[in-house]
């Protein structure tokens, strides 16, 4: 029995590392954080490993990888509604990420999380 938890459980972490996401993603709720960034329409601008007018979720991952404020940079990035470059070197706004709660940062974090758990 207790083989085969271990099996299962090693079998989730390298489905995760398939899709492009640490072990660590385990600990976050992906399904919750997908649905929030399909709400706000994130992947209009970002995708996953690609960069579209925005930088890809693995491009902002590496960018913040090892820094100790990485997820409250995110998390202000989310929330502040600043100044952003686009790709065609155009500048907007960046849209401030809705919650139902409105402004449940429990949420907005655990998008933060989804974003630094992307992999190559």
């Amino acid at each position: 029995m207790k083989y085969q938890s271990r099996m299962i459980a090693m079998a989730s972490m390298a489905a995760f590392a398939l899709a492009g996401f640490s072990p660590a993603a385990l600990a976050l709720d992906v399904e919750a954080a997908k649905d929030l960034a399909e709400q706000n329409n994130c992947k209009q601008c970002h995708g996953i490993k690609k960069d579209k007018d925005g930088p890809s979720f693995l491009k902002t991952a590496e960018k913040y990888r090892g820094k100790a404020n990485a997820e409250d940079e995110i998390v202000k990035h989310l929330t502040s509604g600043k100044k952003v470059k686009l790709a065609d070197g155009s500048e907007e706004n960046h849209k401030i990420v809705k919650t139902m709660p409105p402004n449940d940062m429990a949420q907005i974090k655990n998008l933060a999380q989804y974003i630094l758990s992307t992999q190559p």
